[in-house]
């Protein structure tokens, strides 16, 4: 076996080692940056709760600067 080519250090979880020293897992089958296929459960109600919270605070800011001016 050539010193350059990986090898197998450990069957559990799999970890590779090269001529860098450094323990490597292989790469998964699913790209960590691609976003899940549907929301997650709870993710349809937060993005509710959080436009509804931008409108409160849309309508406070209004109203402070409605006082402001005709103050």
């Amino acid at each position: 076996m050539n010193d350059e080519e990986e090898r197998l250090v450990q069957a559990e979880p799999e970890v590779l080692e090269g001529d860098d020293e450094l323990p490597r897992q292989p790469v998964s089958d699913r790209d960590p940056f691609v976003p899940e296929p549907y929301p997650r459960p709870g993710e349809r109600r937060e993005w509710r709760v959080m436009r509804i919270a931008a409108l409160v605070v849309a309508a406070l800011i209004l109203v402070i600067v409605l006082y402001a001016i005709l103050r």
